[in-house]
């Protein structure tokens, strides 16, 4: 039982069950507490799970339930604040996409994490998957030569979900923090921040957005045209295009999945998808790993990255005009 890595959960919705049933998995990883605003909900999911305690206060799951790491799970809002409670415990946090509602709580959320020296990982689990390491080793071997274009899309038909953090402001609902993060976080992975942006959005009636869609532009011509989408579903893949050829991330290109690097001579090589899982294990050991190390952020998503990728949406919301 020594070895054992235990996992509290702030948050009981459908990411922290999917993350829960994902770590399963790995045979060292366990989830040993969960927080709820409710004691009711929060036994109901840990009665589901050996050695597991529910809990609906914070200072008590934080000081009494022995974990190794939090796993922050609960709507936008509450993001920055129970991450800072968190680390300020000295305990290690995994915060769930998006990082944050702004760039000023990342950097918050950061600042406490170097203050404490305790380790905080964002949870855009994306960018720990197999395929991840593929596209970039592709890229990094100049495969496709020069980047000219990038284009990636996440649209999923959620008009008939009644989750309230989709459409509630006051939980930083809408489609741009929900499904466009995935899309903002994929090309600063690629391309880094843009110079440049142009957004524009369709709003409900709730205030926050049901689609944007977005052009990055770089200095050195580089474009990328972005979407996200609640109203209507889309092929979810997305396209890295060079001087010699393309990468073409097949659906859907956030979780694991295959793709296919096509070059300009007409050879084409299939990288095929043989994951087993839902994939959220990957950041869990991810963050395990910068613990064993001593690290406190990890270079494949370091804590500046993080904050680079909240200021583009920072910009974003700006240009659109949603305000939390």
């Amino acid at each position: 039982m020594d070895n054992i890595f235990s996992w509290g959960i702030i948050g009981t919705g459908g990411i922290a069950k999917a993350f829960t049933e994902d770590i399963k998995r790995i045979k060292n990883h366990r989830v040993s507490a969960v927080l709820s605003r409710s004691i009711k909900t929060a036994n109901a999911f840990s009665s589901e799970l050996q050695y597991c305690n529910g809990f609906d206060d914070m200072d008590l799951f934080l000081n009494d339930s022995n974990i190794d790491a939090v796993y922050v799970a609960t709507p936008n809002t509450f993001h920055c604040q129970q991450t800072i409670k968190s680390l300020n415990a000295g305990i290690p946090v995994l915060c769930e996409k998006p990082f944050s509602m702004n760039r000023k709580e990342a950097e918050l959320m950061v600042k406490t994490s170097e203050d404490n020296r305790v380790a905080l990982l964002e949870g855009m689990w994306m960018r720990y998957l197999p395929h991840i390491n593929i596209i970039l080793k592709v890229i990094s071997e100049g495969t496709i030569g020069d980047i000219e274009s990038v284009s990636a899309c996440h649209g999923q038909n959620l008009r008939n979900s009644t989750n309230p953090r989709l459409w509630t402001k006051e939980l930083g609902g809408g489609a741009l923090l929900d499904l466009g993060i995935y899309v903002v976080s994929f090309v600063h992975m690629v391309l880094g921040m843009p110079k440049d942006i142009v957004a524009k959005s369709v709003f409900i009636d709730q205030g926050v957005d049901a689609k944007t869609s977005m052009i990055f532009k770089y200095d050195n011509g580089v474009i990328a045209t972005l979407n996200c989408s609640m109203y209507d579903s889309q092929p979810n893949r997305a396209i890295i295009s060079g001087s010699n050829g393309y990468i073409e991330v097949e659906p859907t290109f956030y979780a694991p999945t295959s793709l296919k690097v096509c070059t300009n001579d007409g050879e084409i090589i299939s990288y095929p998808n043989k994951y087993i899982g839902h994939g959220l294990r990957e950041q869990a050991l991810e963050l395990e790993r910068c613990i064993i190390n001593n690290l406190i952020e990890s270079e494949r998503m370091p804590h500046n990255e993080s904050i680079s990728v909240m200021e583009s949406m920072d910009k974003i919301r700006f240009l659109i005009g949603l305000k939390f």
